[in-house]
């Protein structure tokens, strides 16, 4: 091989590596406004969903359906670590 085809080898395994790589400046999380407060279970119209910190978002995050609206659960809250339990 000659030096330039050596050199768009590395320069490709390169620009593979790179796209992989998570963006951490744009956050993806689904709780960025916050969580609810007091939850009444009455209310809730689904069992509760829990999302693993990923490349995405770096945080651990529990919705619940509210009526027709999804809402966060602070995972540290009794609550949260009620769900967590589970």
């Amino acid at each position: 091989m000659n030096s330039t085809a050596i050199i768009l080898l590395l320069l490709s395994c390169l620009l593979l590596c790179v796209q992989g790589e998570p963006d951490h400046g744009s956050r993806k999380c689904k709780c960025l406004n916050g969580y609810v407060g007091r939850v009444n279970q009455k209310l809730i119209m689904s069992e509760p969903r829990v999302y693993q910190p990923s490349s995405f978002c770096p945080e651990l995050e529990i919705t619940i359906v509210l009526g027709t609206k999804e809402k966060c659960v602070n995972p540290e809250s009794r609550f949260g670590q009620h769900v967590l339990s589970r």
